[in-house]
Parts: C-alpha cells; structure tokens; sequence
C-alpha cells in the first residue's frame, strides 16, 4: 500500500510538470504568433498607408493618398493611391480628391543695387511749443537694392507636405545706410560728446568705404532737466 502511494504521487508530480511545459509552449506560440501579425500589418501599412485613412481630411493629408466622393462607390475603401491601377480605375475621376501642390511667382525682378537720382529738396519744417524740426535732402530717382529673388511668390501645399524653394541671393552694393545717434546732453555726457564731435567725420569716411550711400544723424535728450544735471542759466 505504501509502494502505490509513492508511485501515484510521483505520477502527478511529473503531470504537473508536464502541463506547465506544454503552457509555456503555448504561450510562447501566442507571442510569436501577435508579433507575425503585428509585422504582417505594419508591412502592410507601409505598402500602402492610405488603407487605414477612414475621413477625407484623413486620407489627403498623406501625400501618396487620393479620396473618392463618388456617391455610388459600395463598401470599397474610399482611400486609396492612385499609382494604383486597380483601385484608380474604381473611382471616377471627376469624384477624385488629390490636392496637388500650386507655385505661383507673383514678382521676380532682377538682382539689381541701389541707385540713387539727382533731385534735391529743402526748406521742410516743423515747429510746435514743445519741438521744432527742419531738414534738406536729396530725393527722387531712388532705387532701392534687389537682394533676393523672387521677392513675392505664392505657394498652396497639401498638409505635412515639404517643398523645396528655389532662391537666388547676392549681397547688394551700395546698399543705403542710415545711423542715427540718440544721446542724453546731461553734464555728466559733456566728455562723450566732444568724442562724437571729433569722430563724427572720420565715421562717415570709414562708412562711405563700405556703401556711398549713408547718411548720418544725430538727436539729443535730456533725461534730467534740473540742476546739477543741465544748466538752468538763461545765457547757456
């Protein structure tokens, strides 16, 4: 009796071993099977994305991807690509959505610098209780540089779709500069003023080696109008 006992229970022992290989084995059949399929999908996807757009906004804002609004078009996938033969000849093409990409050049002018006319104007002023402006200078005949080309161009694309752009670039001679200076006339500024003074022409030299056409400009603030910042004496 004892003997039986030992054999039975051994018997059930290696049972039970045997049913937990046999579920690993399944379960491990399981994962590799989801993993096949997984794979088999995603080839599938990449082959053709346009089988999983399921709306129209969907489905045109992949580039490869047309959609059909034919009214009678039966349970067929209404996304589709049209390099494909099969599925372009079921669609009609008046129904046929596929956005294409529009470049328009709305202003392209020559790569051109700046030019600058003969005429001359003076006498322009302006005068209030609390500021007072006057002026001459040269104008008319003024063209500015063309840096860039084109200049205005118009360009419709589909969603998340790239395009490249051509332009042409030449750095403009003679391009016009202006430089104006802003600076506080305090006491306390006296010492860089007289530097400006005596830098004044010198700048201008140095900048007419780089374009001929500046012009400079100089404005004053007073930022504190008592004293011992400004002098409040009539005759200064």
């Amino acid at each position: 009796m004892d003997m039986i006992l030992r054999i039975t229970s051994k018997k059930t022992g290696m049972s039970a071993q045997w049913v937990a290989v046999v579920t690993c084995l399944l379960a491990l059949t399981l994962c590799v099977s989801a993993q096949s399929g997984s794979r088999q999908v995603s080839e599938k996807l990449a082959q053709n994305p346009c089988s999983s757009k399921q709306t129209c906004h969907e489905c045109i804002q992949t580039s490869t991807c047309a959609w059909c609004a034919q009214p009678d078009f039966g349970d067929r996938k209404r996304c589709f690509q049209p390099s494909n033969q099969d599925s372009n000849r079921q669609c009609n093409e008046a129904y046929m959505i596929f956005p294409q990409n529009e470049y328009t050049v709305e202003r392209n002018e020559e790569l051109s610098k700046a030019s600058v006319g003969s005429g001359y104007i003076s006498g322009s002023s302006y005068q209030s209780s609390s500021h007072q402006e006057s002026g001459s200078g040269y104008e008319g005949g003024f063209r500015e540089a063309v840096q860039v080309a084109p200049q205005h161009v118009s360009l419709k694309l589909r969603i998340n779709e790239k395009y490249r752009l051509n332009v042409n670039y030449a750095q403009a001679e003679d391009y016009p500069v202006d430089l104006y200076y802003l600076m506080d006339l305090s006491k306390s500024m006296e010492d860089d003023k007289e530097k400006l003074s005596l830098l004044g022409n010198l700048l201008a030299q140095a900048m007419q080696n780089i374009t001929s056409n500046f012009r400079l400009g100089f404005g004053s603030f007073v930022d504190k109008t008592v004293m011992p910042y400004v002098s409040t004496v009539p005759k200064k």
